[in-house]
């Protein structure tokens, strides 16, 4: 499993749209379950940054491959899914079913032993 970040603008009012959503829409809701799970993605979280150009979703995903995970969200034919398109439209202004240039890994560090002070 890979850990994939992102980050999309928030729009006006797409803050409220995403709380809304996850209230109605992934909490406790086999939908979300079933996409995400063809999707390959076992967890998710978003947090908000806020910053002097506006706010911002910082997405992260655990997923098999990010590549599958948006082409899965973009083609689905689950009516879950093409709502949540909607909501990504206009939450964050992003159509995913246009291709999306994927990330690069810049740094991937993690602690091999215990660090001696």
């Amino acid at each position: 499993m890979a850990n994939y970040c992102y980050c999309v603008p928030i729009l006006p009012g797409g803050e409220e749209k995403m709380k809304q959503w996850n209230k109605n829409d992934i909490t406790d809701s086999a939908s979300h379950d079933r996409v995400f799970h063809e999707a390959g993605i076992s967890r998710e979280q978003v947090w908000v940054q806020r910053t002097p150009m506006g706010d911002f979703a910082v997405v992260s995903f655990e997923v098999e491959s990010p590549e599958k995970a948006f082409r899965v969200i973009a083609t689905s034919t689950d009516p879950w899914a093409a709502r949540f398109r909607d909501l990504l439209k206009q939450a964050h202004g992003v159509d995913v079913k246009q291709p999306m240039q994927m990330n690069e890994l810049l740094v991937n560090w993690k602690v091999v032993e215990t660090v001696k002070a």
